[in-house]
Parts: structure tokens; sequence; C-alpha cells
């Protein structure tokens, strides 16, 4: 079977969907992958894809409503997927759905999974414009896929019969690379040593794009208070800044962030698994996710999460049970803060809240994305155009 997935940038592709490509290669399909050089999500490549005989083909995926440059990589995909003539052609992100289909629709049985949804929680002019947009692209799919019950409800409201809800959390992630185990007592020493991180600190962390929609302003202005009271706190921020989406911070707190002792800059890394490792909480309070990848990751690790009451995290973090799930906006980071500051006083929850993660365990595994994925795949191969 032929197989084509597009996703708008190598990084992404190569963090999300890189996994399922393998082990696709692995059961004798022919596996293509349209994408962008691009690498929003800067790590070493997971695997070796060269040798593994997955074909790359490279488009530009333009970030904005330029309907020109849009067309132009609309017709320069569907002429690749015109020379491959796959069986399945699966597009991931709206952006790369949008891009793709935008001169039409395909000859190709082609499915879409939109990673999180604009018009279900946007308001005003942005809930028209992703609206328009999305529902173009809901148009010219065979499949629609979302990854979370907000989603759904809003497509199926809207009348596509053709929508579909991942039975699992997402994507995922790797297990056996987010597994506390792989890291010894002495190896998370030396990593706290190397990191100047003291015996006693309360280690808090961030991983993803620096922009506001993913609570980054308010993890740091959360931080940046209780690091004025106690300065046995860290922060390892574990990712960069995007050039599209803003920060959210003033000037003077990204002056005060970047002097500030207690944050320590990680950068992209493909190590997440380690950072996390000598993590005590995770703190992701982000207000536009379909179903966020790093909490799931940050759970695998045992690591209790304080997270945003929006669509997808509210999904997978449970209140007081394997972690905190806070009311925020733009002005209020109130509850993000109380909650950093009740746990680093009352270490008693984290260890209840590690407990109840460890049984819940197995719910994060990449392996069963892959598995459904590789059984729709099979599915749908088998239906006409």
């Amino acid at each position: 079977m032929k197989i084509v997935l597009i996703i708008t940038d190598y990084g992404s592709f190569n963090n999300f969907l890189s996994d399922l490509a393998i082990r696709l290669k692995e059961d004798g399909h022919e596996v293509s992958v349209i994408t962008s050089e691009t690498r929003v999500i800067n790590i070493q490549d997971k695997f070796d894809y060269l040798a593994a005989g997955i074909k790359f083909f490279y488009v530009d995926f333009p970030r904005g409503f330029n309907p020109f440059a849009h067309y132009r990589s609309s017709k320069k995909i569907q002429k690749i997927l015109d020379s491959i003539v796959p069986n399945i052609v699966h597009i991931h992100f709206t952006t790369g759905i949008f891009t793709t289909l935008f001169a039409g629709r395909v000859k190709y049985r082609t499915l879409g999974t939109f990673h999180g949804l604009g018009f279900p929680v946007l308001s005003g002019l942005k809930k028209q414009v992703f609206g328009a947009v999305e529902k173009f692209c809901f148009g010219r799919l065979d499949k629609i896929y979302v990854l979370n019950e907000v989603d759904y409800k809003a497509v199926k409201a809207l009348g596509y019969k053709n929508v579909e809800k991942y039975e699992t959390l997402g994507l995922g992630c790797d297990l056996s690379v987010f597994n506390p185990d792989n890291f010894s007592e002495t190896w998370k020493a030396s990593l706290r040593e190397e990191l100047d991180i003291g015996v006693n600190d309360f280690v808090f962390a961030y991983t993803g794009r620096f922009v506001n929609f993913k609570g980054y302003d308010k993890v740091i202005r959360s931080f940046l208070k209780l690091y004025s009271k106690n300065s046995k706190v860290k922060l390892l921020l574990i990712g960069g800044n995007d050039p599209i989406h803003p920060t959210g911070l003033t000037e003077n707190e990204t002056i005060l962030m970047n002097n500030c002792e207690g944050i320590i800059h990680i950068g992209f890394t493909k190590d997440v698994a380690s950072y996390l490792s000598i993590t005590d909480v995770f703190v992701f309070p982000s207000v536009k996710e379909g179903m966020p990848v790093c909490v799931i990751e940050a759970l695998a690790m045992g690591v209790p999460v304080i997270t945003a009451d929006s669509r997808g995290c509210n999904e997978i973090v449970q209140n007081d049970y394997n972690g905190y799930v806070v009311d925020v906006t733009d002005d209020n980071w109130s509850g993000v803060y109380e909650k950093m500051e009740q746990l680093i006083i009352n270490k008693d929850y984290i260890n209840q809240f590690k407990s109840n993660i460890q049984q819940d365990r197995n719910d994060y595994d990449r392996n069963r994305y892959v598995i459904c994925e590789k059984s729709r795949y099979e599915q749908y191969s088998s239906i006409e155009k």
C-alpha cells in the first residue's frame, strides 16, 4: 500500500509522525512524506529515515492568507501526489489540510487530522475566519479526524457525518523513552549538579513554543513571583520562540526572565525525558490545544501537571487526581501561581498524584495511536474513492 503523510514542517513530522512512518515501512508499505524543511520543533532526527526508505518531498506551507502562495503550494503538492498515485493521503494540521486542498479535492482517498480546531474556541472575527477555513477543509476531505470531544461535537453539530474522534489520547508518546525507570538517582543527581539545581530545590518545567496562547507568559509571571519569595525553586524552559506568535510578555518581564537565576533555558531538544526526570511539577496552562503531547509526556514520566481548564488539556488532566486544572484568561494567571505555590508547600499531594498517574500510564502509549492509525489505513485502502 502507498501511503502519503502530509504535515506542515519537518520538525513536527519528526516529533509526531515518525514512529508511525517507520512502523508502516516495517510492515512493507511505501511511505512518502510531503512537508516543508522548516523545523518549528528543532530536535535531532529520531530515526534514520533515508536508511528506512522513507521518501521526502519538500514544499513550502504558507502561514499567512496569501491565496496565490497557497495555490502554488497546493498545485505542487497535488502534482507530487499524481507522481506517487497513493492509496491513502493523510494530512495533519489545519494549515497542511487547507494548503493541500486549496486547488481542489485530490483524486485519492484523503484523511485529515485537525490537532485543534479554531472555530469552537475562538470568538469574533477570528472565529469567523477560522470557521470559514475549517469548513472549506471539511468539504474536501473523505474523513475528518479530531483529537478531543469539544471539536468532535462542534463538527457533528455542523452536520458532517464523516467526522471521528481518536479513541486514543491524541498521538500519545513513546513509553520506552518517557519512562522514569530509565534514569537512576545517581544520573539525576549528576544532571541537577550540571544545571546548578540544589538537592532541596523544587523544579518546575514548561515544554513547547514560547507563545502566549500556550500559557508561556502565565508560567513566567507565576514563577517570577514565586522566586521573589523563595529562591529554592527552579524553572526549566524546554523549547523556544515562534517568530510568528508573541510570547505575551512585556519588555520588562522579558528582561526580568532573562536575569532570573532560577530560570534555566534548555532550548529545543529530543532529550525532554531527561529533564522531566528531575522535574517535580509540569506547568502548561495552554488555552489552544487539541490534545497536548507535552502534557502526555510529562504524565508518562510520572510528573503531575498544572494546566488550563481548556479543550484537550482537561481531557488528560483530572483536577485533584493527576494534577490541577485551573481557570485562566489573558489577564488572570493567579490560579497557576496558587497551585504552583501549593505543591511546593504540600508535597503529599504530589505523591498522591504520582500514584494515580502510574495507574494510567498505559493510556499514554503512542503505540496505541500507531496501531489504530494502521487499522484505519487498512480499512480505507479497500474502499474505492
